[in-house]
């Protein structure tokens, strides 16, 4: 029997990712591993506020790689596409 006073709780706008640096190709840009999904964003009420971000796993070479927000509702076969996007932006910094 659930209890009916609970509030719902709603689902999470984004997938937080992080992909790891694991050295640099043949024109010395940086490559990054496949992103592992290390927690979820969350819409607040007042949408003014910002997300609240739920992490289940901290990498603890945090700093050596790229974050990700990916919107839930992209399918996880497009992450290698969101993935190429990011090496490229981690290559023009």
């Amino acid at each position: 029997m659930s209890n009916s006073s609970q509030p719902r709780k709603s689902p999470p706008a984004y997938r937080l990712c992080f992909s790891a640096k694991n050295g640099t190709n043949g024109n010395g840009q940086a490559q990054l591993s496949y992103p592992v999904e290390i927690g979820a964003a969350f819409e607040r009420k007042d949408p003014t506020k910002g997300l609240i971000a739920k992490f289940h796993i901290i990498p603890t070479d945090l700093k050596e790689g790229v974050l990700f927000l990916i919107p839930a509702t992209t399918d996880r076969r497009e992450q290698a596409d969101l993935l190429d996007d990011a090496i490229s932006a981690e290559a023009g910094q």
